[in-house]
């Protein structure tokens, strides 16, 4: 196994494709064919066009599976604004990939799951699923926040008990942060309202970790007391929006940061994390963070719709600085682990919050870059997606995360 990253961030969508796999096939072996491509554009860009573009270089044979991104980050730059795609190429005869890909999200998101699962086969030496889907059911308006799909139900239609031993990642796609609709690269087309997953096995390995980067505003734990889809309404039995008022010693929270030029940035500083486990360790920590008040006061916004009556959750703020100390540390121990195992990653991809771009966060650098520069000095080929949803494996199932980084390495015998 070896890829190959390309990119491109001309302004012209189908240049943009095009100039993408150029810059991917040209670092290929002589006589050495793509056999897939991971493949994402940002939301400034046609992503019909893009995918135009892919295929002039492709051809018609190689599947394209991605799809919109915030922002993508590189070797050489992170992209958090402004039009912008990358294609990694896998090249190699010592792995195989499988492709599902299902329309049925838009009703029924654990058919969708299903679905996916039915297409795909037991394969002995998977290591891998990745798993793609659109975030935005309706797109924002001024009047009303956007409805999300939730990624609960699908990660437990796709995570079929067949498919239990492998492990899943993979993301909510999102193309800006006013969250529109979004588009996917679903092997042989482009597609809305979709979700996909492929299916990697072979002579590798997988090693991941999660990023977080909140802190704790209590130490108490609170029950979930009163909340109906993404509208939080009470925690122990206490209105939530006077609760955070308290807990907080203000109401700032409730105001969302705006961007330079005064648009409203899409969620609070303030957060919800589900622990797994009764360490406060942030590896088993599911976060959900709060996209608004409703403007009656009685509700918060819940950036995903999945909590419950008696789930217990921990009040948590956004915390720049822990962010990238959590990014550095958590990389670097994994970078340890595989040299450690005696081997060599061959690819890097990074699933990243778009709410950790600096432009939302705050701070001097992205955080993606901490992880890209660790990767590419361990001779890692590196592509980070700025996403709404990240997933990754906890507590012998797998999970949604919001405003967290999941790194995902592929590694061989060095």
């Amino acid at each position: 196994m070896q890829a190959f990253v390309g990119t491109s961030t001309v302004a012209d969508a189908r240049c943009a494709g095009r100039d993408a796999v150029t810059e991917a096939l040209s670092k290929l072996p002589p006589a050495t064919p793509p056999r897939l491509a991971i493949a994402f554009c940002s939301g400034e860009l046609d992503a019909h066009a893009v995918y135009a573009g892919f295929r002039e270089r492709l051809g018609e044979w190689v599947p394209i599976v991605g799809g919109s991104a915030m922002g993508l980050c590189w070797s050489a730059a992170c992209v958090t604004s402004g039009a912008c795609a990358a294609v990694v190429l896998l090249t190699g005869e010592d792995w195989e990939w499988q492709l599902a890909t299902s329309q049925d999200i838009y009703r029924d998101p654990r058919l969708a799951g299903e679905v996916l699962a039915g297409q795909l086969p037991n394969l002995d030496d998977s290591q891998c699923l990745l798993l793609f889907y659109d975030s935005v059911h309706f797109a924002a308006t001024a009047q009303k926040p956007p409805v999300l799909i939730p990624s609960g139900p699908l990660i437990a239609g796709t995570h079929h008990q067949r498919l239990q031993h492998i492990p899943l990642f993979g993301a909510g796609l999102l193309g800006d942060s006013k969250f529109n609709l979004t588009w996917q690269f679903t092997g042989d087309g482009v597609s809305r309202h979709s979700a996909s997953a492929l299916q990697l096995a072979g002579e590798f390995q997988l090693f991941s970790c999660i990023m977080h980067g909140c802190t704790a505003v209590s130490q108490q734990r609170f029950t979930v007391t009163d909340v109906f889809g993404q509208f939080l309404y009470a925690l122990d039995q206490q209105p939530i929006v006077p609760l955070l008022d308290t807990l907080t010693g203000s109401r700032e929270w409730r105001h969302l940061r705006h961007t330079a030029n005064g648009e409203p940035l899409p969620v609070t500083r303030l957060a919800l994390a589900r622990p797994l486990a009764a360490a406060d360790d942030e590896q088993q920590l599911v976060t959900r963070l709060m996209a608004g008040v409703l403007p009656d006061e009685q509700a918060v916004v819940m950036f995903e719709p999945d909590l419950q009556k008696g789930d217990t959750v921990m009040l948590m703020q956004r915390d720049p600085e822990l962010m990238w100390q959590s990014a550095y540390d958590n990389t670097q121990n994994l970078l340890a682990q595989i040299q450690a195992q005696g081997q060599q990653g061959r690819l890097a991809l990074y699933f990243d919050c778009g709410g950790r771009m600096t432009a939302i966060s705050g701070g001097e650098r992205e955080e993606a870059s901490i992880v890209r520069d660790l990767c590419c000095a361990a001779g890692i080929p590196f592509l980070a997606i700025y996403t709404g949803v990240e997933i990754a494996p906890l507590d012998g199932g797998s999970f949604g995360l919001d405003w967290s980084g999941v790194l995902v390495v592929l590694t061989q015998a060095a």
